[in-house]
């Protein structure tokens, strides 16, 4: 099976400890393409699901792989989708970095996706989505 891997990063002008604070709990609070998020488990917690509607009526389900405060990054996997994705298996990375010239922060969201129908319009989508989603959250760390 092959996979296709996307990779977008942004640095934003806050400490990180502010923009982990903000990701960590993977509810995407600052995203507007999200409508909400709900919690099943203890939210700081691996194994920890999120069940996020967006605002165009898709649902998927995300389930915590990794979480670790002491070097600021969670995976999770998209393990339901409705309606149904074009991929078999999908894995995120956010991650979290300080740079020490500033104390800005420097982010990186990595996905690997298995192939699935269209591999192409897949890793597009996620490009655009992932650009679209670093933009709101540079809106709301400004606020």
């Amino acid at each position: 099976m092959s996979v296709s891997r996307v990779d977008e990063s942004r640095v934003f002008n806050k400490s990180v400890e502010s923009v982990w604070e903000t990701i960590k709990p993977l509810n995407f609070k600052f995203w507007s393409a999200v409508s909400k998020v709900e919690v099943e488990g203890d939210p700081n917690a691996v194994g920890s699901v999120r069940k996020v509607t967006f605002k165009d009526g898709a649902v998927q389900k995300y389930r915590v792989l990794e979480l670790s405060d002491l070097e600021r990054f969670i995976t999770y996997e998209v393990f339901e989708s409705s309606p149904p994705t074009a991929y078999l298996s999908a894995f995120h990375t956010i991650r979290v970095k300080k740079v020490t010239h500033d104390n800005s922060s420097y982010v990186e969201w990595s996905s690997e996706f298995s192939s699935g129908t269209d591999t192409v319009s897949v890793v597009e989508d996620s490009r655009f989505k992932k650009r679209e989603a670093f933009n709101d959250l540079a809106s709301k760390l400004k606020a």
